[in-house]
């Protein structure tokens, strides 16, 4: 998953007119982001539509993130309690290998590809799994998964603009004052154990120095 090209320099000109642009990657531990999915998807029973009658296919018990490999951008390994006929109360292994992609429009990380591989000693086992988690990875985890991360940055932006209007002393007999406008995220990536997100920031900011030190 490469990260998106930077703006163009007539573009970033314009901005710097008006008052402070600037990029700040902000770095994501993907331990950090497990422990949400693990909030969001641990004991969620995974079944065929919502109706209280609905055909369950198995309750989800862990799940664990990692690098991705092999061109795949994220190493999602699950641990289910089966529900099905074939797999009646077996605990069963797997990942998901995902290829991810950003899209800035709808500040939203999408799923381009995946795969799904078995971690069972039988082959038979594998493949079964394999056809029953793709139906089932599209239908309703792939939902579940979706996290926003907007709010988590606008709390960040909100702390920061605080300190701002506080007077922030960024170094010793150096002040810094203003206020952040509006922010988006213009990339969003994985990067080896982390997800990069990538934030623009536009406001006015000023500086005021009050004590000079000379060697």
């Amino acid at each position: 998953m490469e990260p998106v090209k930077e703006r163009d320099a007539k573009s970033e000109e314009e901005n710097f007119q008006e008052g402070v642009f600037i990029h700040i990657p902000v770095k994501i531990r993907l331990e950090a982001l497990e422990k949400v999915f693990q909030q969001k998807l641990v004991g969620y029973i995974i079944q065929e539509d919502d109706s209280e009658d609905a055909k369950q296919f198995g309750e989800i018990l862990s799940i664990h993130l990692s690098p991705g490999i092999e061109g795949y951008d994220l190493l999602v390994q699950q641990e289910i309690k089966m529900k099905t006929m074939l797999f009646s109360n077996k605990i069963v292994k797997f990942h998901f290998q995902l290829k991810l992609s950003y899209n800035a429009d709808e500040q939203e990380l999408q799923v381009n590809d995946y795969r799904v591989e078995g971690e069972q000693k039988s082959w038979f086992a594998n493949q079964a799994l394999k056809v029953m988690m793709n139906s089932i990875f599209r239908n309703k985890i792939l939902k579940m998964s979706k996290i926003s991360l907007l709010p988590k940055l606008q709390d960040l932006v909100k702390d920061l603009n605080k300190k701002l209007a506080a007077i922030l002393e960024v170094k010793k007999g150096i002040l810094l004052f203003g206020n952040i406008d509006k922010f988006k995220i213009v990339d969003l990536y994985v990067k080896e154990d982390c997800l990069v997100a990538r934030l623009e920031l536009a406001g006015v900011l000023a500086a005021e120095v009050y004590e000079l030190e000379i060697d």
